[in-house]
């Protein structure tokens, strides 16, 4: 006994030590995001949310921005040269920042730029984070001493918070390992081994003296209540308003001491205070740690390294090789499955007795779990029929709960040795029904029973007078409520049958001949009965004194779905389980949940709802159950939001945030729509037209929009997004969409064209100006040559008049009316001429010999060899037969006597060729006369002198010259 007693206090002793730490027992939704999604790595070092909504995710090889459909990765391309991302912030302006461990950069449109100290590169490692004080001010720890970062015309300040005059004097400043800035300037320091507060320039120390452990604090916040919290490697303190000393918070069971891991502390919006474990999460809820680890489904592989709520307080954690995990619902939805000792993952019914003891029925059988408990234990059943499916459960109104299984047993509830008994062993029971008078009713295959739960003995009965209210119909009647007068309501799949404490009525269902079977009824408070199936969807059922009235409702979300159950809460909202979630009506709005916001499966079962106690609501299904801590939150405004992420066209880039303009071009206009709306994201819509181009809206699940040449033009691009589940959309946007004229539909072009026009035309005129000048020119030369011709013509006709025919040289008319022209110049001028006249020797015999060719050959060789001799000037004619003159103005006896000897040597000098073998010598005589300007003669008297020196010439034996003297009669 001893011992007993000694185990028992070891035991409360070990509870009481651990109390501080409750493992949650809840099976938690979570979403993980992978290499599938778009996530390349899967080891997160840090995360941020801006303003904008989208998460940036750092990993060991890349940054990451997800929008709620994909990822899109940053890295050397735009401007990011280092891989490893080490963190990540987004401070009060809404300015990202990225750190690595050898630079830090800030982000500017597209592009990432860094940040460097007096030209020196910032080195931040993981988990050394930063801080935004209000003034907009950026405090950044790198190499473990901290900085203040201000942007002055958009360049970063940097300057050292303290001097190194203040850390000669302070030493603990050495290694800085966080920051936190409040409201009011002050700063909270994780200095060295200690926590140091900084304020007006003046810094306090708190260490163990102030309840402040020995650590590296590398996480510093305050909660929505203004309380400090501050985590190191293995340590969790807190420090209260108005309060001088630190409580420790360190969570017992050393899960505090992974080596590797950055830790991360942070608040939610219930002003639970989360951090990681060596080996998941926990949660700070008022005064104990909750843990969530890989028993709630958690894996995390190397850890958690951070963790953030988005804008609509979605959790988000990163994990060392497991990648992004959401945590959907949290805050509001908890699952629980055969990890938390459910029996079966196959729910089937819920009630809480008056202890607050929660009560569930299984495929497996029953279990309960105590109302501060974590998990459930499997009832005990001395008759070992805890294996049957425990179909329904209720609570009577004695607080006895009772069961049934779909096997026929029914079951009671022994509070005080927490066992379930057999009460009867019936045909397969479909429903049980504890109404407020205290009857418990039983419906089976065979028929409807009543057991009177405020009797002593509790017998099973059939009720009177049902006999004879179903015997005309013979329906099996298999589902049952009871309506706020206290009428009891069953349905079978083709009529309702009421009770109203006396009398039983029977109604047959169905409109307009509809014979599709119904299996679910509620009772609305109003007194309305709600019905439906999955084959005849839901409807609305009006009883009054004529009878009743039925109306299907056409509700969307309920359409194309399997309903399963259906169940009016105490707040008047409609619930409707069905094979893909569930559908909530709130009298405003209907909404529809499902996995993707923490319903741990879609296919409920059974009479899937219970509202608990508190009005929770928990729900069954084929693979575990949810609870849903505050319906009321189910409800809350999701703020949609839609904009322009980006823009590609021409292979380039153009960001959503700049005005819409773009150049003419025949490719394709790709817009990217984004929507930072994490929750169900399945259900979003997107909706766009381009006013001037569609009148009709256009919708698709996918954000792409494409415009394929676009004609020049101002446009107006309106877009929305809408989530047909959650039955909410968000405001129309409107951008302006231009599409510039091309180059050649500008004013400047057709300006240019004007010009060019204008030019074209006079270079028309002038061409054809110059044309017509040409031709005018061309047919004036055309003239000029025809008239030269002519005068060509006219004098070689001259010419030939003047030519000797046979020799070419001046005929005989030619040449006196030359002489007569040299002689009156000579006259004019008093200069001499020679005049010569000659005669070939024995040129008869020549012809005579050799014939009249040979004679003609002779004259022309003659004519030609004279006029080598001659100037040009000088004249030779052919004066008459084989006789010539030849006139040598310029020339007197003196100066002429050489050129007349050349002109009697050039006749004689060779042989004349006659032919090819044939030559001949022929020899002339000369007489020659000088005119004597002083004693002017006319050309006949000349002609006469010469020709009779010719012939003495001739008497003398020919072949010789003789010369005339005027002023001697004779010239030797």
């Amino acid at each position: 006994m001893a011992s007993y007693m000694f185990f028992c206090l070891r035991l409360f002793f070990i509870a009481l030590i651990l109390w501080p730490v409750v493992t949650w027992a809840q099976q938690m939704p979570l979403r993980y995001f992978t290499q599938q999604d778009g996530l390349s790595n899967l080891s997160i070092s840090s995360m941020a949310v801006d303003k904008t909504g989208y998460i940036w995710v750092g990993t060991e090889n890349g940054l990451f921005r997800y929008n709620g459909s994909d990822f899109r990765r940053f890295s050397d391309e735009e401007g990011l040269q280092e891989s490893f991302v080490t963190s990540v912030y987004v401070d009060s302006e809404d300015r990202l920042w990225v750190g690595s461990y050898d630079n830090l950069y800030l982000r500017s449109g597209e592009r990432f730029v860094p940040v460097l100290n007096a030209g020196k590169k910032m080195q931040l490692w993981p988990g050394q984070n930063f801080a935004s004080s209000p003034d907009g001010a950026l405090f950044v720890i790198s190499n473990q001493r901290l900085y203040s970062i201000t942007l002055l015309d958009g360049k970063p300040q940097i300057n050292p918070v303290f001097s190194e005059e203040q850390i000669r004097q302070q030493p603990i400043l050495t290694d800085i390992f966080s920051v936190h800035a409040d409201a009011h300037g002050v700063l909270w320091i994780g200095c060295d081994q200690s926590l140091c507060q900084y304020a007006s320039k003046e810094l306090k120390v708190w260490n163990g003296a102030h309840g402040v452990p020995v650590d590296q604090w590398k996480n510093i916040i305050r909660d929505n209540k203004g309380q400090l919290w501050a985590r190191g490697k293995q340590h969790i303190v807190s420090l209260s308003p108005q309060t001088i000393r630190f409580v420790d918070h360190t969570p017992p069971g050393d899960i505090l001491h992974k080596i590797g891991l950055s830790t991360s502390l942070t608040v939610d919006s219930e002003n639970r205070v989360l951090s990681n474990a060596d080996h998941g999460l926990i949660r700070w809820n008022e005064d104990h740690w909750e843990i969530f680890d890989e028993r709630h489904g958690l894996r995390t592989g190397g850890g958690l390294n951070a963790m953030i709520f988005d804008k609509d307080g979605g959790m988000w954690m990163g994990a060392r090789g497991h990648g992004l995990i959401n945590w959907l619902g949290y805050g509001n939805w908890e699952n629980w499955t055969t990890a938390q000792g459910v029996p079966d993952d196959v729910v089937l019914s819920f009630v809480r007795d008056r202890t607050g003891v929660l009560h569930i029925g299984t495929r497996s059988g029953p279990a309960h779990m105590s109302k501060d408990g974590r998990r459930f234990v499997r009832a005990k059943d001395e008759f070992h029929h805890n294996n049957h499916q425990w179909s329904r459960l209720v609570l009577s109104t004695d607080g006895t709960v009772w069961g049934s299984t779909l096997s026929g047993l029914l079951m009671r509830f022994d509070a005080a040795n927490g066992s379930y008994s057999r009460v009867a062993a019936l045909s397969d029971i479909s429903d049980l029904l504890a109404d407020r008078n205290g009857r418990l009713w039983v419906m089976t295959t065979k028929g409807i029973f009543v057991v009177d739960t405020n009797s002593p003995d509790k017998l099973l009965r059939r009720p009177d007078g049902l006999e004879a209210a179903i015997a005309s119909n013979g329906e099996s009647y298999i589902l049952s409520c009871q309506n706020a007068s206290g009428d009891v309501w069953f349905l079978s799949e083709h009529r309702l049958l009421r009770f109203d404490g006396n009398l039983w009525n029977s109604f047959p269902v169905g409109v307009d001949g509809d014979s599709a079977p119904m299996e679910m009824i509620s009772c609305a408070s109003d007194g309305v009965l709600w019905l439906g199936s999955g084959q005849a969807g839901l409807w609305r059922v009006e009883v009054s004194k004529n009878g009743i009235q039925t109306s299907r409702q056409d509700t969307p979300l309920l359409r194309n779905k399997s309903l399963i159950s259906v169940r009016e809460d105490s707040r008047g909202w409609l619930w409707i389980g069905s094979d893909a979630g569930i559908a909530v009506w709130n009298k405003k709005q209907w909404c529809l949940f499902n996995q993707n916001h923490g319903l741990v499966w879609n296919d409920t079962n059974g009479q899937a709802f219970y509202e608990d106690t508190d009005s929770s609501m928990w729900i069954a299904t084929s693979n575990g159950m949810s609870h849903i801590l505050q319906p009321e939150r189910l409800f809350a405004s999701q703020h949609l939001n839609v904009l322009i992420e980006s823009i590609h066209r021409d292979g380039k880039l153009y960001l959503g945030n700049k005005p819409l303009h773009f150049p003419w071009s025949p490719e394709s206009l790709e817009l990217t729509l984004a929507s930072l709306s994490f929750q169900n994201r399945s259900a979003l819509k997107f909706h766009y037209r381009l006013a001037g181009l569609e009148t009709n809206w256009t919708e698709s699940t996918a954000p792409n929009i494409r415009y394929t040449a676009l004609a020049p033009g101002s446009y107006q691009l309106e877009y929305f997004v809408s989530n047909a589940e959650a039955q909410t959309v968000s405001p129309v946007v409107v951008s302006q969409l231009v599409i510039q004229s091309p180059w050649w539909r500008t004013m400047q072009f057709y300006i240019l064209c004007v010009i060019v026009l204008f030019f074209l035309l006079v270079s028309i005129h002038r061409y054809r100006l110059r044309k017509l000048t040409v031709r005018q020119l061309q047919m004036e030369a055309l003239v000029s040559e025809r008239t030269r011709e002519l005068e060509l013509s006219r004098e070689e006709l001259r010419v030939r008049a003047l030519r000797d025919g046979l020799t070419k040289a001046w005929n005989r008319s030619a040449l006196i009316e030359i002489l007569d022209n040299e002689l009156s110049k000579a006259t004019r001028q008093q200069t001499p001429l020679l005049l010569i006249m000659l005669d070939l020797d024995h040129f008869k015999r020549v012809n005579d010999t050799y014939g009249h060719p040979a004679g003609d050959t002779v004259l022309r060789e003659v004519v030609r060899r004279l006029e080598t001799v001659v100037r040009p000037y000088d004249a030779v004619g052919r004066y008459g037969g084989e006789e010539f003159l030849v006139a040598l103005p310029g020339l007197d006896l003196n100066k002429g006597k050489g050129r007349v000897e050349a002109l009697h040597q050039i006749i004689r000098s060779d042989p004349i060729q006659l032919d090819g073998q044939l030559a001949i010598i022929v020899t002339a005589s000369f007489g020659v006369i000088a005119f004597d300007p002083a004693h002017p003669q006319i050309s006949s008297e000349l002609i006469a002198q010469a020709d009779s020196a010719l012939y003495r010439s001739k008497e003398q034996g020919r072949n010789r010259i003789e010369y005339v003297d005027l002023a001697k009669e004779k010239v030797e």
